[in-house]
């Protein structure tokens, strides 16, 4: 079998990142392999780890996405999912290798136990990179353990590496990926990481008085963050440099921070904020976050398992991820409202001060796609007053409800 082939010409370096042991024959095995409709599961999944192997990253995506497509099994969703994790690791998107491990884990432990090692596993590597050494050595851990209790035996995972070493919750402070060197100038080479605190995401950490994210992420934002900052009140980048950026502290608390107060004032204030920011010319906007953007990542969040149906609004409850796609597929709107939009306007994004966070997201978009989260948020967290404030601070009497409806909807998929 193709995978079979594969694997024996793969094996993993010291930061557990897959190597080739005979390039040119992995090659000549890629351009053999069957394409298109003739690739089966198995096929497609192997093609897709030949391509990580040898770097061609966006390319082996798209063949284990269809891999997860063309799977019969729980099993082997999880597995094409973890190989989708792997090209996410490999690429430098720690956060999302995360989501998807996790979200595998989770499908493993309801669907098909006897794989719950390997998501674990690849969940340990993901940690170690980020630099979080002991949440690392627990994943890795319970993937040894239950490898072993599977009745394995010892042997060899891949190429040369033993199984054992690749299985190791020893040395993994060795395995995090290092800072680019004006980064760690600023915060020391070593510096101490708070991951639990308000307003952080899957990318976003806080190191003393700075907030770090790294990663696609970090700049995306970067990049919209240079591009805003002479037009709405954003954080000063302190430091940018490869994939990671650092952020000042704003100096403010986030509007979340006054939840259960039913204070309108925090409407009135978010009001005023989107206002501000609806405000600029949509012309001069560089980003797109249309619906045939938004749409086609949301297929990609599907397909990848990035989605915690648990995690859905109540009236959506009980539906799958596909489901949801597929009713936004069936309702899309037929006009777009444009505005610069931010993609994840919620309390906990804007500062008591008037200062925007998080705008990975931002981008050229229907105005409804921040009303609808901010009107959903201020709802449940603050009360009809909030919302009153908020919809007269921004100045609009009555948005689309079928709008909302729908931006409300697609939410769940991101």
């Amino acid at each position: 079998m193709l995978s079979d082939k594969v694997r024996q010409l793969i094996t993993y370096d010291a930061r557990r990142r897959m190597a080739v042991a005979d390039r040119p024959k992995l090659r000549a095995l890629v351009e053999r392999a069957p394409a298109g409709g003739d690739a089966d599961h198995e096929s497609r999944r192997a093609l897709g780890v030949a391509l990580l192997a040898l770097g061609e990253y966006e390319r082996a995506a798209g063949h284990l996405r269809r891999a997860v497509e063309l799977a019969g099994s729980p099993a082997q969703v999880i597995a094409a999912r973890v190989g989708l994790a792997e090209v996410y690791r490999h690429g430098g998107d720690l956060p999302g290798a995360e989501l998807i491990c996790r979200m595998a884990l989770e499908l493993a432990r309801a669907q098909a136990p006897e794989m719950a090692a390997l998501p674990l596993l690849h969940l340990g590597w993901t940690l170690a990179g980020q630099g979080r050494p002991e949440a690392a050595r627990q994943a890795l851990g319970e993937a040894l353990e239950l490898r072993r209790e599977s009745g394995r035996a010892p042997g060899r995972e891949s190429g040369e590496m033993p199984a054992e070493e690749l299985f190791a919750a020893g040395d993994v402070e060795a395995l995090a990926v290092p800072l680019p060197p004006s980064v760690a100038a600023l915060l020391g080479a070593g510096p101490e990481w708070d991951h639990d605190h308000d307003g952080a995401g899957g990318s976003l950490a806080r190191a003393g008085s700075y907030f770090v994210r790294r990663g696609p992420e970090a700049v995306a934002e970067h990049a919209r963050l240079v591009w805003l900052r002479e037009r709405a009140g954003v954080a000063e980048v302190v430091a940018f440099e490869g994939d990671v950026l650092v952020t000042a502290d704003t100096g403010a608390e986030t509007l979340a921070a006054a939840e259960g107060t039913d204070d309108p004032g925090v409407g009135a204030a978010m009001g005023r904020a989107l206002r501000e920011l609806h405000a600029v010319p949509v012309k001069d906007c560089p980003f797109d976050g249309r619906l045939d953007v938004l749409l086609a990542q949301a297929r990609r969040n599907v397909v990848e398992g990035r989605v915690d149906a648990g995690d859905f609004d109540d009236d959506n409850l009980g539906r799958t991820p596909s489901q949801v796609y597929e009713r936004l597929l069936a309702e899309r709107p037929e006009g777009e409202d444009l505005v610069v939009a931010h993609g994840d306007f919620t309390p906990s994004n804007v500062m008591a001060n008037g200062v925007l966070i998080d705008l990975a997201r931002l981008g050229v978009a229907d105005r409804h796609r921040d009303l609808a989260i901010a009107l959903r948020d201020l709802s449940g967290d603050f009360g009809p007053e909030a919302v009153a404030a908020f919809l007269s601070a921004y100045g609009l009497e009555a948005p689309d409800e079928a709008k909302l409806a729908y931006y409300r909807l697609i939410d769940e998929l991101f």
